[in-house]
């Protein structure tokens, strides 16, 4: 028998910009994590930005406090507070669907263009974070599998890649084997479950440093080789992107599944 346990839990408020580890997450009706990706940074046409676009956005860091958007910089500095700036909405382009949200404000749209060297907004979506046709509801990543990959890292003579690189919503431990999370169809947790519904394929994100923004080789390059080896993997395959069933999500639940 088989043991998954989640051992942390993390939602990122501002898609693309580091997030915050809490010890248990509602799930939403659609499956998803509550403020998850509930607001974006755009252009000033309102269309997304991202790492892949300006990988400094791994240096900056978002959290809920009492339901409050905090933003904080690489060196500490807090950001102005978001407001919603009008009861205007505009319109955010995210992966060819478009969302309605609303702006906030042109004091923390200045602090973030100043410290991605890009102009930008940011603009609060909310709701329609959890219900537009492109979501990806939860993204798990098993620290065995982790494990694996770091092992054959050091035996190339590279360093260990964090789990944070991959911006996971569920990190799971236990007894399972590296990458029986890609086999495997749901976990039941109690009162709530995790369906998984297929490996996630990799971008660069991974491959982005955490301490200075930097783009490497690895561990997109030595992921895309390990894919080619498991049958059940995709091309550049890493984690599983789950829907969840319940309530809400929390560390320390454990599920068993017959080998």
């Amino acid at each position: 028998m088989s043991t998954f346990r989640i051992d942390q839990i993390s939602i990122y408020p501002v898609k693309s910009l580091a997030g915050m580890a809490v010890p248990e997450a509602e799930i939403t009706p659609s499956g998803s994590l509550r403020g998850d990706r509930e607001w974006i940074v755009t252009r000033p046409d309102g269309s997304l930005l991202w790492q892949g676009d300006i990988p400094r956005m791994a240096l900056l860091s978002a959290r809920l406090d009492g339901g409050s958007l905090v933003l904080r910089d690489h060196g500490g500095a807090l950001g102005p507070l978001p407001v919603d700036a009008s009861d205007t909405p505009v319109m955010v382009e995210q992966e060819g669907y478009r969302l309605a949200g609303l702006d906030q404000g042109d004091a923390v749209a200045n602090w973030l263009t100043e410290r991605l060297g890009s102009p930008c907004r940011l603009v609060h979506v909310g709701e329609q974070a959890h219900l537009w046709a492109g979501l990806n509801p939860i993204h798990a990543v098993s620290t065995v599998s982790l494990s694996a990959l770091n092992a054959r890292l050091a035996e190339r003579g590279e360093a260990a890649i964090a789990v944070e690189r991959f911006r996971p919503n569920i990190v799971l431990s236990g007894t399972h084997a590296a990458f029986a999370e890609e086999a495997a169809t749901e976990l039941r947790f109690e009162q709530t479950s995790l369906c998984l519904r297929e490996p996630c394929v990799r971008c660069e994100l991974p491959n982005i440093s955490l301490e200075d923004a930097s783009r490497g080789k690895q561990p997109l390059k030595l992921i895309g080789a390990m894919s080619r080896e498991r049958p059940a993997a995709r091309p550049a395959s890493f984690g599983t992107y789950c829907t969840a069933r319940g309530t809400s999500l929390r560390v320390g639940m454990s599920a068993h599944l017959n080998d």
